[in-house]
Parts: structure tokens; sequence; C-alpha cells
């Protein structure tokens, strides 16, 4: 495995591993050789010939627990300009990302997920508990995966694209202006967004809370 450093910072290539498990074993043997030199300095990790698999990018992370004072970033595949997975945290825990979320960039994560940025427009987030983004949401938000209907979607700034609460889906019915932040719940069948009163800085407010137009049907994508 390779250890290369330019403009992005600190990128650990993996090429030519006959299966994940070998790839893995290098990872970490490669991490316990260089962990003196790499300090706590973040790092990605870049698969060059190999699917980003759930099971690799959980794998990855496994490797990086017994590394507490190195931080892995995001794994992505070679040759794309951007990450198209993200993984720094154990399935059973919350998952803390924290730049914000590029066009094209995809979060998954069975627990909670909270995100110290914005989520940009072409980004998706799908997380299995609840998302809290402290910055602006833009992109695609999927909570409560499969279908834990309970889970609530926070932002600072609520501008998603798409949202979904178990197998609820709404979109934004026309452009509407920021008016601090908010959260949306599933209730009665449909995605409802009031404000988030507990929000870091924010304020209470009785505004009363709006339906957002929703589809029934399935995934889009």
């Amino acid at each position: 495995m390779e250890l290369k450093g330019d403009r992005r910072g600190l990128r650990l290539l993996a090429k030519g591993y006959p299966d994940e498990a070998a790839l893995l074993e290098d990872l970490e043997r490669t991490l316990a050789r260089q962990r003196g030199f790499l300090g706590q300095s973040p790092l990605e990790l870049e698969v060059l010939d190999r699917a980003l698999t759930p099971s690799l990018l959980a794998g990855a992370a496994e490797v990086f627990e017994r590394f507490p004072e190195l931080d892995l970033v995001s794994v992505g595949r070679g040759g794309l300009r951007r990450p198209t997975a993200v993984a720094a945290a154990p399935a059973s825990g919350p998952l803390l990302i924290r730049t914000p979320l590029r066009s094209g960039q995809v979060i998954e994560h069975a627990g909670d997920v909270v995100i110290l940025g914005d989520v940009n427009p072409g980004a998706r987030v799908v997380a299995g508990g609840d998302l809290f983004v402290l910055g602006r949401l833009r992109g695609q938000a999927l909570v409560g995966q499969p279908d834990h209907e309970d889970r609530s979607i926070y932002a600072v700034a609520f501008e998603p694209s798409q949202v979904r609460i178990a197998t609820v889906w709404a979109v934004p019915a026309a452009a509407e202006p920021v008016r601090g932040p908010e959260r949306a719940d599933l209730e009665d069948g449909a995605i409802v967004v009031g404000p988030w009163a507990s929000a870091p800085g924010s304020l209470p407010s009785d505004r009363p809370r709006r339906v957002r137009s929703r589809i029934r049907a399935a995934s889009p994508d």
C-alpha cells in the first residue's frame, strides 16, 4: 500500500489485492508501520481497482478503530475526482463527519450521523438513525433506513433536494426562504418540517409546522 501526500493531504493508495481481506490486512500493517510518521493527520483511503462495498467500508473503519490517534476522513474510488463514500465510525455508534460534503459524495451509516458542515447539492446521506447537519442541508437525506419511522432530520438550514424517513419520500414544493434551524419528522404518513428549537444557538419558535409534498413510490434512483 502506497502512502502519498499532495495538496489534497495524505492518501493511502490500495491496488492489486486479490480480495478485501488482503487489502485490509495490508492497511493495518501500513498504519502500524507508519503511525509515528502520520501523527494525527487526516487520511483518505483511495481504492484503485475494487468496488467500494459495505463490507470494505466497515472493515476499513474497524482497522482505524485500532489506531485511535489516526483519522480516516474518506474512502474513495481511484480515478474519480471526488470520494464516493465515507466511513469513519463503527456501525454501532454515531458517525461524525468534520468536513462539508461535496457533490458526488455518499455517506451510509447504520446509526446516527452528525455532519459539521454543509451537505451540498448532489451529495447524499443515508442513515439508520437520525441525521444532524450543523450547516446547510441541500442534498439528499434518507434517515430511519430501512423502516424506522421514529427517526428525524435536523439542519441549521433546511434546503434539501429530497428527504426520506423510513419509506416515505418528500421533495420541496418550491424554493422557500431559510427560516432558521428546522427538523423533519414523520407524522401520520407525511413528512412534517418545523422549527428545531433545541438547535445550538437557536431561539424558541411558535411558527406553525408545514407539510412537504410527499412521494410514496419507490426510490427515484
